[in-house]
């Protein structure tokens, strides 16, 4: 890391030339939260290059970033199509070698990660940080289903389509193991599980 807190690796190096903030923030909670490198370095190399269109000029209704970058950096158009997706980006005015040489790889992406920032995988995480992890995504549902449910039944009063005097929302998650039949709720499930796991 650098004195303003860049790396000199190329992801840090090309992002900063294509003044593209926050990356490294976007890419540490995207991987915590189970994206995958591949689809990480595709959205990032997509947003290179729409930075670089945008940059000589190349209207975003005749451009699709997508097959550009199908074109730069995957074999999965045909010669023909890449050609000529090359040969219109020259004639916008982009260095197609510049752009394509600035395109990332997987083990690009990966490397800044764990190198640069320290990040670790969600499969490297302890168990107690997957429960954590898991606890507070639920709850969060669970908020917000109560929110939703508390203002429906408030418009539906107000509507005149229910009556009830005092209503208080209670959203309780429950899950039932199939195989012996006993109902948990998510703290019972987390931290000691059901009958099936005993013994």
């Amino acid at each position: 890391m650098s004195e303003d807190g860049s790396c000199g690796c190329k992801v840090g190096r090309v992002t900063a030339a294509y003044e593209h903030p926050n990356v490294d923030e976007w890419l540490f909670e995207e991987w915590q939260e189970g994206t995958s490198i591949r689809s990480l370095t595709e959205e990032l190399n997509e947003e290179l290059i729409e930075r670089k269109l945008a940059a000589v000029g190349a209207s975003r209704l005749e451009w699709s970033k997508t097959p550009v970058y199908e074109a730069l950096h995957t074999d999965e158009l045909s010669e023909p199509e890449t050609i000529e997706i090359r040969r219109e980006l020259e004639r916008a005015g982009v260095d197609v070698e510049q752009l394509s040489a600035d395109l990332v790889s997987h083990q690009t992406v990966y490397r800044h990660l764990k190198n640069c920032l320290g990040a670790a995988g969600p499969e490297e995480k302890t168990a107690e940080e997957r429960r954590e992890k898991a606890r507070n995504r639920i709850y969060a549902l669970q908020q917000r289903a109560s929110v939703v449910t508390d203002s429906t039944v408030e418009s539906l009063q107000k509507a005149g389509v229910t009556d009830i005097g005092d209503p208080e929302v209670l959203v309780d998650i429950n899950v039932v193991c199939r195989d012996c039949g006993q109902s948990m709720d998510l703290d019972q499930l987390l931290t000691s599980g059901c009958d099936c796991t005993e013994g």
